[in-house]
C-alpha cells in the first residue's frame, strides 16, 4: 500500500524529458510519502536502464506493455457470452461524448473480480466479427465505404492496448496520479472506479493534442499483424485513431477529481475538450533555482557565440525547423558554434534526416549532435538557447537556463510565451527573455536568433530579466508544495468514497 501511485506513460523512470524530470523532482523533495509507479510501455524491447535514480521511497515499480496480450488475474465466471446491446450502447455513447457507460463495461468484462469472459478472446471471437459488420454497415455508404479488412485491423489495434490496461492490476494506494490523460489517464480512471480513491491527472502538454499532431504527419497506420498499410481512405482511419485519444482524454477530465495543467491557455483547452471548469487548476513547473543559478560560468574557449537546443531529437521537437534556421543566421553571422543536446536513439530515421540536412546545408563544422549530457555542464557555456517544437507543455529547459542568465528563442507554443515574455502584469513589467515566433518558420526564428546575437546589451539584459522572472515565480519549492497541498486535501479524508484504505 502506497500513499500515492504515479501512472506514467513513456516517461520517468525509462525515459528523458520534461515530465520525467518533474516525476523525479516531485519524488526526490517528497521522502515522507511512499510511491508505486505504474509504468505504461509500447513493449518489453522498448525498455532499457532506468534514465533516473530511483529514490528509496519508491516502493514498487509495475510495467505494463500495451502490446503484451497476456492476461492477468482470474475469471470467476466462465462460458457467458458479451452482450452486443452494451457494446453498441457504449459506441453511442462515444459518438455522444459521455461517459456514463464505462463503469457497467468494465465490470462485466475486464475487472478479473466479476468478469464474465476473456476480453482478448473476445477480439478473436464470431460474435466480434458480427459486430464489426454491424457497426461497419451502419458507418459506411456502400459505394465509397473503406476495406472491411482494413476497418477490421484499426478496430483491433485501437482496442488491444485499451483492453491491455483495463486487465491490468494496478498497485493500490491512497491517491492515484497520472500524469497525463491517454492510456495513463485510463488507467487513473480504472483505478477510481474499482479502489474508490481519488484520481488526479495532470497534463504538461495536452496528450490528445500531441497525438494528433504525430497521426496527421504519419505516413501510413499499422492495420495488421504483418504490417500491412492501410493506404485506402487514409484519412479515415487517421480520424479513427485521433478520435480515440480524444475520448480517453474525455474520459480522464470527467472521472479525475482534480485536474492540473501548467498555464492558462492549456487550462482553456483542457476546458474546451470536456474538462469541468471547477476541477481544473494551474500548478506551473518548477526548478531547483539555487542550484541551477549557482553553477560556475564557464570560461570562452573561443570567440564563438554559443547557441544549443536542448530536447529530444524527434519530429515533435521540429529540429529540422532549427537547423534551417542556424543556416540563414550562418550566411550572416558565421561566428557561433550550436549544439543539438538530447537523445538520438527515439527515433533513428528522424535523427538520420537531420545528419542528413546538416551535412547538405554546409553545417557540419558548427552544428553538433551530443546525444543525452548532464545540462549542468551545458548551461554556463550557452549564450543563447533555442526551442523549435511544434507542441510544448511547459519547458523545464527554459527555466533551467533562466537561472544562468540565459535568453531564449522559442516557438509560440504552450506556455513558451508567457515564461518569456511573463504570466501577468507584474511578470510581464519585468520586460521580456527572449523571443517567440511561429512553429515551423526558419525564417523568422532565424531573424530573432540573428537580433540576439548581434546585439550584445539586449542579449544581457533579456539574461538578467530571465533570471529574475524565474526566481521569482518559478522555483521547484512552490510547484512540489502545491502538488503536496493537493495529496493532504485527499489524504486528509481517509474515508474517501466511504471506504477506508482499501
Amino acid at each position: 500500500m502506497s500513499d500515492v501511485c504515479l501512472i506514467l506513460e513513456g516517461t520517468y523512470p525509462y525515459v528523458t524529458g520534461g515530465v520525467s524530470s518533474c516525476v523525479y523532482q516531485l519524488i526526490k523533495a517528497t521522502p515522507h510519502l511512499n510511491y508505486s509507479i505504474f509504468y505504461i510501455g509500447a513493449n518489453q524491447e522498448g525498455v532499457g536502464e532506468y534514465r533516473y535514480p530511483i529514490p528509496a521511497n519508491v516502493r514498487i515499480i509495475k510495467k505494463v506493455f500495451l502490446f503484451d496480450y497476456s492476461l492477468e488475474g482470474k475469471m470467476k465466471k466462465l462460458g457467458h457470452k458479451f452482450d452486443p446491446e452494451m457494446i453498441l450502447n457504449f459506441h453511442k455513447d462515444i459518438q455522444n461524448k459521455t461517459t456514463k457507460s464505462f463503469g457497467p463495461i468494465f465490470d462485466k468484462y475486464f475487472d478479473p473480480e466479476s468478469r464474465v469472459l476473456d476480453p482478448f478472446d473476445f477480439l478473436q471471437s464470431e460474435e466480434s466479427w458480427n459486430l464489426l459488420e454491424k457497426l461497419y454497415q451502419k458507418r459506411f455508404n456502400p459505394i465509397d465505404a473503406p476495406s472491411f479488412i482494413d476497418y477490421f485491423y484499426t478496430w483491433r489495434f485501437t482496442h488491444y492496448p485499451i483492453f491491455k490496461i483495463l486487465t491490468s492490476e494496478l498497485p493500490k494506494a491512497d491517491v492515484y496520479h497520472a500524469m497525463c490523460t491517454g492510456y495513463a489517464g485510463l488507467a487513473g480512471v480504472m483505478a477510481r472506479h474499482k479502489f474508490r480513491r481519488p484520481f488526479i491527472l495532470t497534463e504538461h502538454g495536452i496528450y490528445s493534442h500531441e497525438r494528433r499532431i504525430e497521426i496527421l504527419q504519419s505516413q501510413w497506420l499499422y492495420n495488421t499483424d504483418n504490417d500491412i498499410r492501410a493506404r485506402r481512405q487514409l484519412p479515415i482511419f487517421k480520424d479513427w485513431w485521433i478520435k480515440v485519444f480524444e475520448y480517453l482524454g474525455l474520459l480522464a477530465y470527467q472521472q479525475a477529481d482534480q485536474i492540473t495543467t501548467l498555464f492558462e491557455g492549456n487550462r482553456q483547452k483542457q476546458i474546451s475538450m470536456g474538462a469541468p471548469p471547477e476541477k481544473a487548476k494551474l500548478i506551473p513547473n518548477g526548478v531547483d533555482y539555487p542550484y541551477f543559478s549557482g553553477l560556475a560560468k564557464l570560461p570562452r574557449t573561443s570567440k564563438r557565440l554559443n547557441i544549443a537546443l536542448v530536447g529530444r531529437v524527434v519530429p515533435i521537437k521540429d529540429i529540422k525547423t532549427f537547423i534551417k534556421a542556424i543556416a540563414f543566421v550562418k550566411e550572416r553571422f558565421d561566428n557561433i558554434s550550436v549544439e543539438v543536446i538530447g537523445p538520438t536513439e527515439e527515433d533513428e530515421a528522424y535523427y538520420a534526416d537531420c545528419l542528413q540536412m546538416v551535412t547538405i546545408l554546409g553545417l557540419e563544422d558548427v552544428v553538433k549532435f551530443t546525444g543525452k549530457v548532464n545540462v549542468a555542464d551545458v548551461y554556463p557555456r550557452l549564450d543563447l538557447l533555442v526551442l523549435s517544437s511544434i507542441s510544448e507543455g511547459q519547458p523545464l529547459v527554459i527555466l533551467e537556463a533562466f537561472c544562468q542568465g540565459v535568453p531564449v528563442v522559442s516557438t509560440d507554443v504552450g506556455s513558451c510565451r508567457e515564461l518569456i515574455f511573463g504570466m501577468n502584469s507584474d511578470d510581464k513589467a519585468l520586460g521580456a527573455s527572449g523571443d517567440v515566433v511561429p512553429f515551423g518558420r526558419a525564417d523568422l526564428m532565424g531573424q530573432s536568433i540573428l537580433k540576439l546575437l548581434t546585439d550584445d546589451n539586449l542579449r544581457t539584459q533579456m539574461g538578467e530579466t530571465a533570471k529574475t522572472r524565474v526566481e521569482a515565480y518559478y522555483q521547484e519549492k512552490i510547484s512540489v508544495g502545491n502538488y503536496l497541498s493537493l495529496y493532504n486535501e485527499f489524504f486528509a479524508d481517509r474515508f474517501w468514497y466511504g471506504r477506508n484504505r482499501i
